[in-house]
């Protein structure tokens, strides 16, 4: 059974469409992904998702129940985390963490807040007021707050913003962990993309209110089909630029490298290679790079605006 079933949400604000529409599912213990740029509606689907917004129209299941209609029995077994919730800022970290331990009724409350605490590394700040903590620690005291119930699904919007590399690595393990062991489903946004591609089973790509086929991150670069290639010469480099200009290829110089982008290597750099050797042309070294989810990212941005671009104008490409 699915976790979140999501049917065609709806939710405008005056003079936008902040949600069009959108159909999704999470599958129970899966880490799925939404990716978005800012304003594509990620962070209003996830309000919506958790009861913070109403949407205009569709439905939402979660554990196999209407939501609007079983609010608050979903609401005590799944929590969130994200770097725009607003903690009591004048109350201590062990206060704030006490208080939605009570709301959330948790036995043995002093020990679960400590351990956790301790997991990641904000006891130390236990009698310092929030508003003097800094934006990191802001961001671990969030995410003790949202394991306090043991979710059994947990919405993280942005959780690694202002932390330290190497404690949001802490942190990634520690989800991963908690993931594995207890079967928790998770929807994770971040504009971090190597967090993203690592953290993710499968990721949905938000633009413009609307939501892409899920897949996993493999499977989103495969629509790329392109690899960069750098080919470092210490002599020899024009004999180079030659042979790619006689077979249309674009390429960047940069000293004594040359750079340009494929959409086959079977069929382009092989050849491409038999060439430089008829020729005499040897090169030093030769790198290919294989695209990343954040090539994937900005390509797809700059389809969906170029398509937005298109539909305003009125002008359809053939």
């Amino acid at each position: 059974m699915d976790t979140v079933v999501v049917k065609n949400l709806k939710k405008t604000f005056p003079g936008v469409t902040a949600v069009n529409n959108i159909s999704f599912s999470v599958k129970k213990g899966e880490i799925f992904g939404l990716l978005g740029v800012n304003g594509a509606g990620k962070s209003t689907t996830i309000n919506i998702l958790t009861g913070l917004l109403r949407p205009d129209s569709g439905k939402i299941t979660i554990f196999g129940k209407d939501f609007f209609k079983n609010e608050e029995e979903i609401k005590n077994r799944f929590n969130v985390a994200t770097a725009y919730y607003s903690l009591s800022t004048n109350l201590t970290v062990r206060q704030n963490l006490e208080v939605y331990a009570r709301i959330y009724n948790i036995k043995n409350r002093k020990k679960k807040i400590e351990e956790l605490s301790e997991r990641f590394m904000i006891s130390h700040r236990f009698k310092t007021k929030v508003h003097s903590l800094s934006s990191g620690e802001r961001t671990r005291v969030v995410l003790v707050k949202a394991l306090l119930n043991d979710p059994e699904l947990l919405f993280l919007d942005e959780c690694t913003v202002g932390l330290d590399p190497d404690v949001a690595e802490i942190v990634r393990d520690y989800l991963r962990r908690y993931n594995k062991e207890t079967g928790c489903t998770i929807i994770f946004t971040s504009h971090y993309m190597q967090e993203v591609e690592e953290m993710c089973d499968r990721i949905a790509f938000m633009y413009d209110g609307k939501i892409s086929n899920p897949g996993k991150a493999e499977e989103l670069l495969k629509e790329l089909e392109t690899q960069t290639v750098r080919l470092h010469f210490s002599r020899q480099i024009n004999k180079a630029q030659q042979i790619l200009r006689e077979n249309n290829i674009s390429f960047e110089k940069k000293k004594n490298i040359l750079e340009f982008t494929i959409q086959n290597r079977e069929k382009i750099i092989y050849p491409l290679l038999e060439q430089f050797v008829k020729k005499g042309v040897a090169f030093d070294d030769m790198h290919l790079s294989k695209p990343t989810l954040e090539d994937y990212f900005i390509q797809r941005s700059k389809k969906d605006q170029n398509l937005n671009s298109t539909k305003e104008t009125g002008i359809e490409k053939r």
